[in-house]
Parts: C-alpha cells; sequence; structure tokens
C-alpha cells in the first residue's frame, strides 16, 4: 500500500494528516529523535512535540527521553483491530502497517529509557531467543511465565539460565511448568524485587515493578553496565535465596569465575586435584579460546585465612585461577579480566580427583556442592 492511501486510511481512523505523516515516518525508521521526525516528514519542528505526544496518548507510539526526545512506534495490536474493523481500506492500511513494524532495526544506543513494563518483557523476550551462552533474570510469578516459552528454547539450545522469581508457594504456583526442562536453576525470593535480565554480559533489561513512583524500563547494550547489573543479581538477590529446581546432571558449567571458585575452593583446600575446560577470550587480542588443563592455584583476599566456601564479597575484588594445560601455564579472570592471560566466559568442570592414602586415585565425578552442605551464604 502505498503511502498516500494509507494517510488517508489513517486520518479516516482519527488521526490528522500531521499525525498520519509522523507515525507513518516512525513506522519506516523505527525509533528517531523528535527533530529527525519531523525533517522526514511534513510536520513542522515547532509542532513536532505536540503531534508526537498525541500520538502518544492514543498508544500510536511511545516516546522518552534520550539527551533528546525520542519516539519509536508501538506494537500496533490496538491499531490493527481498530483499523480492521472500519472494512477494506482499514484492512489494507493494517496490513501496511504491520509490513512497516516488522521492519526497522532495534535501536543500538547504549542505554535507552521506556515508559511500560511490556516494551522491557517483549524485548526481554527477544534477547532470550538470541542468547548463546548464560541467561541470569529476576522476575514475578507472571513476567517468569511469560517468558517460559523463550526460555525453554534458549535450555534447548544449551544456554545456562539462572532464574529467580518472587513469592510464596512457588512449587504449587508453578506446578504446571516443566521448570527441568526451562532453567538450569530456580531460587524462590520471598521479598519482592524488581525485574532484571542479563544475557551474554551485555544485555540487561531492568524495570522496578511496582515501587517507582513513576513506571519507566531501561534497556541496556554495554559490558560494563551489564557487569554492575550482574553484580546485584549475583549478591543482592541470588545469593539470598534457596534453590527450588537445579540441574544436577554432568557436566557442571559456570559462567562466572566467582560462583566456580565458592565450589571449588573448599575441594582444593582438601588437597583435590580439579580439571576444567576454560572457554573464553585472550586479554590481550580479545581473540576467542578454549583450554583443559589442571587448576593449580586459586589467589583471592583472604584465600590462605579462609575456611569453607568464600563469600561473593571476598570475591569481589581480585580472584585469580591458574591453569596448566600441555606444559603451559595460564593465569585466568573473571568478567572484566585485565591483566591475566584469559577472561573465562563459561567454566566446564571436567573431573576431581582426591589423592587416597592407598596411593589409588579417588574419582569424584559427582556435583561439588558437596562444599556447600559443609557452609552456605
Amino acid at each position: 500500500m502505498d503511502r498516500d492511501p494509507l494517510r488517508d486510511a489513517l486520518q479516516n481512523a482519527g488521526l490528522t494528516s500531521y499525525q498520519a505523516d509522523a507515525y507513518i515516518t516512525l513506522l519506516e525508521r523505527g525509533m528517531l529523535p523528535a527533530v529527525e521526525v519531523a525533517n522526514q516528514c511534513s510536520v513542522p519542528v515547532s509542532q513536532i512535540y505536540d503531534v508526537l505526544r498525541a500520538l502518544e496518548r492514543t498508544d500510536y507510539v511511545e516516546t522518552f527521553d534520550q539527551d533528546q526526545l525520542h519516539a519509536r512506534p508501538k506494537e500496533p495490536i490496538g491499531v490493527l483491530r481498530d483499523l480492521r474493523s472500519r472494512g477494506q481500506l482499514m484492512n489494507e492500511a493494517a496490513d501496511a502497517i504491520e509490513d512497516r513494524w516488522e521492519r526497522p532495526a532495534v535501536s543500538d544506543h547504549t542505554v535507552s529509557v521506556v515508559k511500560h513494563e511490556e516494551t522491557v518483557i517483549d524485548r526481554t523476550r527477544d534477547l532470550i531467543r538470541d542468547a548463546e551462552s548464560f541467561i541470569e533474570l529476576s522476575a514475578t510469578v507472571d513476567q517468569f511465565r511469560a517468558l517460559t516459552n523463550a526460555l525453554e528454547d534458549a535450555h534447548d539450545r544449551g544456554v545456562v539460565s539462572k532464574v529467580a522469581v518472587y513469592g510464596e508457594d512457588l512449587e504449587d504456583r508453578l506446578a504446571d511448568i516443566d521448570l527441568a526442562g526451562t532453567v538450569t536453576e530456580l531460587r524462590a525470593c520471598r521479598i519482592p524485587g524488581p525485574f532484571l535480565f542479563v544475557a551474554d554480559r551485555t544485555r540487561t533489561c531492568f524495570t522496578p515493578n511496582d515501587w517507582a513512583n513513576r513506571p519507566f524500563g531501561v534497556l541496556i547494550d554495554d559490558y560494563i553496565l551489564s557487569l554492575i547489573f550482574h553484580w546485584y543479581f549475583q549478591t543482592g538477590v541470588w545469593a539470598l535465596w534457596e534453590t527450588i529446581c537445579e540441574d544436577t546432571d554432568p557436566p557442571y558449567v559456570y559462567m562466572t569465575l566467582e560462583e566456580f571458585v565458592r565450589d571449588v575452593a573448599p575441594l582444593r583446600a582438601e588437597g583435590a586435584n580439579v580439571a576444567v575446560t576454560i572457554e573464553g577470550t585472550l586479554v590481550e587480542t580479545n581473540e576467542p579460546c578454549e583450554i583443559t588443563g589442571i587448576v593449580t592455584h586459586i589467589e583471592y583476599p583472604g584465600a590462605y585465612r579462609s575456611e569453607g566456601r568464600p563469600s561473593f564479597e571476598q570475591l569481589a575484588g581480585f580472584l585469580q585461577l591458574e591453569l596448566v594445560a600441555d606444559d603451559e601455564r595460564y593465569s585466568v579472570g573473571g568478567w572484566g579480566a585485565v591483566y591475566e592471560d584469559i577472561e573465562a566466559v563459561r567454566i566446564v568442570l571436567e573431573h576431581i580427583e582426591f589423592d587416597d592414602p592407598t596411593g589409588t586415585d579417588v574419582v569424584d565425578l559427582g556435583a561439588p556442592d558437596a562444599s556447600r552442605a559443609a557452609e552456605d551464604d
């Protein structure tokens, strides 16, 4: 459908000529600054802000501040329903809107602020479907349910997913969901909190749920900002609550060096030899690498004074392990490694061996959670 008939149809549906022209421009181009919308259509710059706010009041677009006012089209569910009820002309207009809606690329801004929780959930669903290595998620029961299909697909692809759900009696409330086929581990949070999603160390979605005076959401595409949200999730949500569902079948995969060290440090203190495969990047060249070897040393503040599992607080600063593979020594750091040879992205625990006093090696392929029983936060 050409632009002029579509404009006529939208005017028949109640939009002004300026509103129709601005809306079509956003459908065709995606998110734009308000001034750029005016430059690409017939609306004068002096009137574009009033036009966009009028479109927002009728749920055609949403606006948000990002250095300057930006706008983008909302998912046109209500618009399509209204137009298709108006006859053949409107039906053609609905098809044209749907076609244009599918085209615009997602904004490449580092941080975007949106006004609706639904936008955050929809973006999270898309990012789960694109996730390659790991997912961290805290959500209400309803938010978790809205994402289960995407989480199941990610689980089938081998993506490690750690999910914290707010609420009481979750075992009963989620009984109809195959949790073992949906998440790697699920924990029950007894105190409500914000919606938070982190994927593959770079993508983050956040909304405060019910407590903000004005609802808003934040969409982030940034390595360092995602690290900050990851630490909030790990220490302010994940470490505080009990597990109600967990995949305990080998291989045992860790997506952060801190969690690996928390499980393995007590075993190393008991004389265990630990073999791992490190998938990550070479710090000097930023090239991907994969190395299998034996952990020979773990270093963090207080390592020689600690008993049992180290806390996340002990591991939040300097943390490094040494790995020997093919007679070569490698230093391995976690998320944001600077001084080490390798930044670990995925750590696979291959096996654990204890030297038996009789001289026979005893191989323990059980989950490293044996150390958790002794001490947990």
